[in-house]
């Protein structure tokens, strides 16, 4: 029993792992369905021994040849590429180790091979998706799934997400009013791209990013797929006063002849009526009554009519 509920409570954290875990980037480098769609040759390989720059290895299996190259069971030298720390890494890039299987993309000068990036580190999983890419009938066009425009005000975020799906995953590029957003260079644009979507994110909204812009989807084979979407970049709306309690002015030719001794003429659509705000020292329905018993007061007649005042006598 006890075992039971220690499995539970290790699958429930693993998936709450899961979830909590944050969506990582797409770095296409790292992404072993382009590596393997884009290499002319594709092999495992077990390093018979290492340098800094170069290892000589064994043939073990030949996932695709450019041509007739290489052979299973030959001997290579293989160069391998420079490490750079600002590059993105994948799931299956190791640290390279003599008498270990690598699973190797290349291409053929002259008499050796030439790494198109690090060796991966051989797994069953690894060679499934790289057998997938090498079946008939894989790579298939861009699609993208249409956006919608956005209307907001200035200084506000403004979030634009483009869904894109071909194989291997495609390039997306965005564009505003036909300019690349990459040569635009505002700290305010950002773009985000994973495995099947990227999405444009304005910070600070300002009227001149009013502009259509464009997701670009560019596949292996056939034409770009091309989504837009219009962002439109307003002035802040002021706040209207609420005429149903407040009053707004009544609706008629000269409001100030109704309501006597300077008073104001109110027409509240709560009622659908009108009455006068007095001014100090005056009270009645038109503000016709003068107050000597409380000269400092204001009284506000319109208020009473409405039933809104708690505080005068009506």
């Amino acid at each position: 029993m006890n075992c039971a509920r220690a499995a539970y409570w290790a699958l429930l954290c693993l998936a709450a792992s899961a979830l909590a875990a944050p969506r990582r980037l797409y770095c296409e480098r790292a992404d072993v369905a382009w590596r393997a769609y884009r290499a002319p040759a594709a092999f495992e390989a077990r390093i018979q021994s290492l340098s800094k720059d170069a290892a000589t290895i064994q043939i073990k299996r030949v996932l695709r040849q450019q041509g007739h190259w290489p052979r299973e069971d030959s001997i290579l030298r293989l160069k391998l590429p420079p490490q750079d720390p600002r590059e993105c890494t994948g799931r299956f890039e190791v640290p390279l180790k003599n008498r270990r299987n690598y699973i190797v993309f290349a291409e053929r000068h002259g008499h050796q091979a030439v790494a198109l990036g690090p060796p991966l580190k051989r797994t069953g999983k690894l060679l499934r998706r790289i057998r997938a890419v090498y079946k008939p009938g894989y790579s298939s066009p861009a699609r993208v799934e249409p956006m919608q425009s956005v209307r907001t005000t200035r200084g506000s975020r403004v979030r634009l997400e483009c869904s894109a799906s071909a194989r291997p995953p495609p390039r997306i590029t965005w564009y505003k009013d036909g300019r690349p957003v990459a040569d635009i260079a505002l700290r305010r644009f950002r773009v985000q791209n994973f495995r099947r979507r990227s999405v444009l994110v304005i910070r600070h909204a300002r009227r001149e990013d009013t502009a259509t812009y464009e997701c670009r989807a560019q596949g292996a084979v056939g034409p770009p797929a091309v989504a837009a979407a219009n962002v439109s970049v307003m002035l802040p709306v002021t706040a209207t006063p609420d005429t149903t309690t407040l009053g707004a002015p009544c609706p008629m030719p000269d409001p100030s002849s109704y309501c006597l001794n300077g008073g104001t003429c109110l027409y509240f659509q709560l009622v659908q009526e009108q009455a006068c705000k007095c001014p100090e020292g005056f009270n009645g329905q038109r503000c016709e009554n003068k107050d000597i018993t409380n000269s400092s007061s204001m009284y506000h007649s319109y208020t009473c009519k409405l039933g809104l005042s708690t505080s005068y006598y009506c």
